[in-house]
């Protein structure tokens, strides 16, 4: 398979694995692309989980003091 054009984000990395699950074949530059995209892509969204996950401890902690400012 001569692909056209490079991958370059995850949606041309996500028909490259589709097109490797279907069995059809998929250049090494590609392949190499492919996964570093979603290598890329995986890493982000554990930082953005963890990010948020923090985020909302810190609301929550906010949200505690002052209800018990107020008594409540």
């Amino acid at each position: 398979m001569v692909s056209k054009s490079k991958i370059n984000n995850i949606a041309g990395a996500l028909r490259c694995a589709a097109s490797v699950r279907a069995g059809k074949a998929c250049t090494m530059a590609d392949a190499r692309a492919t996964m570093m995209l979603l290598d890329t892509a995986v890493k982000t969204s554990r930082r953005t989980g963890s990010a948020l996950k923090q985020q909302l401890t810190q609301s929550d902690n906010m949200v505690t003091r002052l209800l018990a400012k107020i008594g409540l």
